[in-house]
């Protein structure tokens, strides 16, 4: 009974490994991979808030590694991902931004420089920013010298 258990654990176990897929240098394999919006080059700014579900059947596959988007198949560095236009005023885009945890009038600072500004290794959002010296009110960038005006 016991070789019979060890045999089908074995079986299960060779099967996995030997049925995995081959990732490229650019990927890692996930056991149970969700097909996520935020796996691909974003096409707006929009792009990487769409909710991510988990699958209801779990198959090993590759996915791109950290801060890797896919485009065209292809994983490619985030900061590689083709712009998205920035719709509104006194914006641009910014394809890895460095974490900042304020952009909005609360955090705003005469120079423009995020007062916050942590050294850390995040995940490459890329997303539209305010221009030096703009800050974000009522989701508008807006000067400085406008982010307390009327409150």
């Amino acid at each position: 009974m016991t070789y019979l258990r060890i045999f089908s654990v074995l079986s299960v176990f060779l099967a996995v490994v030997l049925g995995a897929p081959n990732c490229s240098i650019d990927e890692v394999l996930d056991s149970c991979p969700s097909d996520c919006a935020y796996d691909y080059c974003p096409k707006d700014e929009k792009h990487d808030r769409t909710p991510c579900l988990k699958p209801t059947q779990c198959t090993p596959d590759c996915k791109c590694a950290f801060n890797y988007r896919r485009y065209n198949g292809t994983c490619i560095p985030t900061t590689e991902c083709p712009p998205f236009a920035c719709t509104r005023k006194n914006e641009y885009f910014e394809p890895c931004p460095l974490y900042c945890p304020g952009e909005d009038c609360s955090s705003a600072t005469p120079t423009g420089e995020c007062p916050f500004l942590l050294l850390i290794a995040v995940n490459c959002s890329p997303s539209c920013r305010c221009l030096p010296g703009y800050w974000r009110k009522d989701g508008i960038c807006v000067p400085y010298e406008e982010c307390h005006v009327g409150d």
